[in-house]
């Protein structure tokens, strides 16, 4: 009977090729504690799309009044307007301060890059006013004002680590979970820009460093480190109880049922996660528990008795993280498959979503909130 015991940090390291909510760095790089003037957010990517504004502008023309043009990219080059072509890059801005891009406004400046048949949309944007772009696509913007406002914090220094870490990449941020949800000019509302203007310029600090400073929907009762979910050491970052999903009100349950063929198909076809040798999946077993209420990995057995063991991250990404929606979660076989069963929302590493409105919802402070989910990190003005 042969046995493919695979190593656990082997597949923590795999888990880095299958995304979560947020991108996690492999190597931690240093990040100084600077104000960028802009960060450049990636808002899409398409074949062909539409641009409007008010006289919009780029390097070598500008269209004047109110106007509205469709971009195709192709052979790596630009193609727009009435004939108007460019080549890999395209800079486009309006006086007004305002493009639309398939009818969504984006502030101050859309940059386009051609690869190959696809365009890909930079908007290039003031640190400030994408903060107030996100917060109400990360929070819900009925929750209290200083939940939010812990939201600005946590998403301001987030960014200001990327663009420290992005600077030879065409953009520091995704506009999608693998970064941060940005919506552009239209998810600004008068409660987000104060969350903003009232934390101006604020970020949490570790020493001289700038936190990555990780957030996630639901703890399930217990926050995590960025070492058992994405095989990073990162000693800012401290596990702590979060004892609101004691209450019913905050609290997420959850379950999944998957067939031994789903199960198989996600980790072989789709991830790759199973290697040549292994043969039909005939067993999925909960693996050990680490010490903060999650499990720490997964051991598939095949017909031939071989053993596998995964990370229940990379099981997790695998299945996809809006289905297992947790690493908080038990197997149980029935006799059409496996039972996945758990609760919280995301990786559980940094602030807690929930937690941090339910926090708010007591009467505490952005900064107690703050204080509470990142411990180690102070709040710095710069």
């Amino acid at each position: 009977m042969g046995q493919l015991l695979w190593n656990r940090e082997l597949f923590l390291a795999l888990s880095l090729l299958f995304p979560l909510e947020l991108r996690a760095a492999p190597v931690p790089p240093r990040a100084p504690l600077t104000l960028p003037k802009n960060v450049r957010v990636l808002v899409g990517q398409f074949r062909t799309f539409t641009i409007s504004g008010v006289d919009i502008s780029w390097r070598s023309g500008k269209l004047a009044g109110s106007s509205t043009f469709n971009v195709r990219c192709a052979d790596n080059q630009i193609q727009f307007g009435a004939g108007e072509s460019a080549g890999g890059r395209l800079d486009l801005s309006s006086p007004n301060g305002f493009l639309d891009l398939n009818g969504r406004p984006y502030r101050d400046q859309l940059t386009i890059y051609a690869k190959g048949n696809f365009c890909s949309v930079v908007n290039s944007v003031g640190l400030e006013k994408y903060l107030a772009g996100l917060i109400n696509r990360e929070m819900v913007p009925s929750w209290p004002l200083e939940s939010l406002k812990a939201q600005a914090v946590a998403s301001r220094s987030y960014a200001i680590f990327q663009t420290i870490t992005s600077k030879n990449s065409e953009y520091d941020l995704e506009s999608t979970t693998m970064d941060q949800v940005y919506g552009g000019a239209e998810s600004e509302t008068p409660k987000s820009n104060r969350a903003v203007a009232e934390t101006r310029g604020q970020v949490l600090a570790f020493g001289s460093q700038t936190v990555k400073a990780y957030f996630h929907a639901n703890c399930g009762g217990m926050t995590e480190i960025p070492e058992f979910v994405w095989g990073e050491r990162r000693e800012h970052f401290r596990p702590v109880v979060c004892p609101y999903h004691k209450k019913e009100r905050y609290r997420m349950h959850w379950s999944v049922h998957l067939t031994r063929p789903q199960i198989e198909n996600a980790l072989k076809k789709i991830s790759g996660l199973l290697p040549d040798g292994f043969v039909r999946l005939a067993k999925l077993e909960s693996g050990a528990p680490n010490a903060h209420q999650r499990l720490s990995d997964v051991v598939v057995s095949d017909s031939g008795g071989n053993n596998l063991i995964i990370s229940s991250n990379a099981f997790r990404n695998a299945i996809g993280n809006t289905k297992v929606k947790s690493t908080a979660f038990s197997v149980q076989e029935d006799g059409r498959g496996y039972r996945i069963a758990g609760e919280g929302y995301g990786h559980g590493v940094g602030m807690c979503q929930v937690g941090a409105r339910a926090m708010a919802d007591e009467g505490k402070t952005y900064r107690q909130i703050l204080h509470y989910y990142y411990p180690l990190a102070k709040i710095r003005s710069l």
